[in-house]
């Protein structure tokens, strides 16, 4: 009986090294792909564009918006008369440069063109960060205030980038950058070509005005944390410090948590065995539990050290009504947000003592405001709105939008 489990259990190991061996197998198939001339097109002039390739070959998901950005960008180039070619932006294959007249996105072959010795295509880097030499040393400086406190190097939840192609950010022609004024001086202290900054865009699948009408009694004291993978990067630890000891507010997290275990096991009594905080995991965005978390909150607090337009805040804004508490290198303002000015817990503890001292009729106030405001500036069609016009001030073109 023994040796049966155990071939049963070897069975196991088996098909599960070959299922992530067949996803390994994908990624190789995915990453060494060309997609030549998407949109089947017999313009005179190409484009290369640099970026992801499984929005072309996959359908639609809600779980990034990078899906919806690079098909923006492929259509905006084919709007504009260009065949348009796509690659990964770690492509590692040879690439036929005599053949384009733009380059844009991102990554390996960046280098490999200025590397090249010709000098005729215009090149446009896509930011979706902060400048990297910004995101860098704020990851690592979050990685060490957490060994300071807690003795452990938690390394995988950081956002340090190591292939960093600093061809792209110096010597391209131009920048095309997700978020403000703050994400554009990132990049300016080491390029002075142009730099356009655009809204970063969100999905909208749930009703904010609905939501709003349902918010629950207890929301002025309900807090949601919504991002994504990094979670020391995005000041998942400093929130779980400061709502541990505040047992009356009500903290809701929504993340893949799972994706880093030694966070987690780190993190353990805050995230599972504290009454007040919630711990719900990946979530999906349109889903009946991601509504009536929303309901029950009417704020979201986000303490990322470098974000690129902070689509997770946007997002949870456009779909659910709540008032951003955030730092200010998410690099989104609303004008009717509330900002952690510093990476401890007693500025968070600052900025949710001003948030808690609203009047009922003021939350009631912000919640609109926010909801306004992401509505008209964050929408995918003004989101495309931008793009195009900062692809036609870089190309030339005249401005018939």
């Amino acid at each position: 009986m023994a040796c049966k489990k155990s071939i049963e259990r070897l069975k196991k190991r088996l098909n599960f090294k070959n299922k992530l061996s067949l996803l390994f197998k994908l990624y190789k198939y995915f990453n060494s792909r060309k997609i030549s001339n998407y949109f089947k097109t017999k313009y005179s002039k190409n484009a290369l564009l640099s970026y992801i390739t499984y929005p072309f070959v996959k359908e639609q998901n809600l779980s990034h918006t990078n899906y919806f950005e690079a098909i923006s960008h492929a259509k905006i180039l084919n709007e504009l008369g260009f065949n348009v070619d796509i690659i990964d932006y770690d492509y590692d294959r040879n690439v036929d440069f005599s053949k384009y007249r733009v380059l844009v996105g991102f990554g390996e072959q960046f280098t490999n063109y200025f590397n090249s010795g010709f000098t005729h295509m215009k090149t446009i880097y896509y930011g979706t960060g902060m400048h990297v030499c910004h995101q860098n040393n704020a990851t690592l400086k979050r990685l060490k205030q957490v060994y300071q406190k807690k003795g452990i190097w938690l390394t995988k939840s950081t956002r340090y980038v190591e292939k960093t192609w600093t061809y792209q950010t110096m010597l391209v022609d131009a920048i095309i950058a997700l978020g403000n004024d703050i994400c554009k001086e990132s990049y300016a202290k080491y390029y002075n070509g142009p730099i356009f900054i655009i809204p970063a865009p969100f999905y909208k699948v749930l009703d904010g005005y609905e939501i709003l009408s349902k918010k629950t009694k207890n929301s002025a004291k309900g807090f949601l944390w919504f991002g994504g993978a990094g979670l020391i990067h995005k000041g998942l630890d400093l929130v779980l410090e400061y709502f541990i000891e505040h047992p009356e507010l009500t903290l809701h997290i929504c993340g893949p948590i799972k994706n880093e275990p030694d966070f987690e096991k780190l993190y353990y009594k805050e995230l599972y065995q504290t009454p007040n905080i919630i711990t719900h995991g990946f979530i999906d965005i349109s889903s009946e539990h991601f509504k009536q978390i929303l309901e029950e909150c009417a704020f979201i607090i986000f303490a990322s050290c470098s974000e690129g337009g902070g689509a997770s805040v946007i997002t949870a804004i456009g779909n659910g009504a709540l008032i951003p508490i955030i730092t200010k290198e998410t690099t989104i303002s609303t004008n009717f947000e509330v900002w952690i000015e510093d990476f401890t817990v007693e500025e968070i503890e600052k900025a949710v003592n001003k948030a808690l001292s609203f009047s009922e009729d003021a939350i009631i106030e912000m919640q609109k405001a926010n909801l306004e405001y992401v509505l008209e500036n964050h929408s995918q069609t003004n989101y495309y709105k931008e793009l195009k016009k900062a692809y036609i001030g870089i190309l030339g073109y005249k401005d018939d939008l």
